[in-house]
């Protein structure tokens, strides 16, 4: 029973690494959410989230590999505070490039906007992190949660499913956080409150 839960655990760790989050965000928006444009070419959604898996997830990850190869950091899942300063750095630099690239194409503002939100989560947890562990699963999670509350609100969008199933993913992935002994209590709603009000505060300002 304890090894399924575990697995459980690690499986949610995996399938909402922070690193997916612009992915399904993107998902989200063009899936999930009304929409004012049609789009006359229907490949145009996925080749925009091909984008984004590929600058916010696949070159991530591989600059994660490319320190572990060179022993810059001893683990992929890089728990220990001390380590995560640099590969929080490049992932920094790889996503305010990705916001850049976006930024200058037509692109829906809803994801430029995330992404960079997404950055500056990033950076606030490289901060953080000079004196404090936050989690940054949860900082992910949490700014998915607020993007998608306040789009919701600008657009009066009733969707209370996609809202509590977020909501959910949310608690059941700091739980698994929580078991995994990777985070503590106060970390794990430091993460997700910073990771929601940053998000929320940023498409407020922007869109409201």
């Amino acid at each position: 029973m304890i090894y399924a839960v575990k697995h459980i655990a690690l499986f949610l760790s995996f399938l909402f690494h922070p690193v997916c989050m612009v992915t399904y965000a993107g998902a989200i928006h063009f899936f999930l959410l009304p929409s004012e444009f049609i789009y006359q070419d229907t490949t145009f959604p996925w080749r925009i989230i091909g984008m984004l898996f590929t600058s916010t997830l696949l070159i991530p990850i591989t600059a994660l590999l490319f320190l572990l190869k060179s022993g810059t950091i001893k683990s992929i899942k890089i728990e220990d505070q001390k380590e995560r300063n640099w590969p929080l750095l490049l992932t920094a630099m790889i996503y305010f490039s990705s916001f850049y690239i976006l930024h200058n194409k037509s692109i829906p503002v809803f994801i430029q906007l995330f992404v960079l939100g997404a950055t500056l989560g990033i950076l606030i947890a490289l901060v953080v992190n000079l004196k404090w562990k936050i989690s940054l699963h949860m900082i992910g999670i949490g700014g998915l949660c607020g993007a998608i509350a306040m789009v919701m609100l600008l657009l009066k969008a009733e969707n209370p499913l996609l809202l509590f199933s977020l909501f959910l993913i949310a608690g059941l992935l700091g739980t698994a956080r929580l078991y995994l002994e990777a985070h503590s209590p106060a970390q794990i709603f430091a993460g997700f409150l910073t990771g929601f009000f940053l998000q929320f505060s940023l498409m407020f300002v922007m869109l409201g």
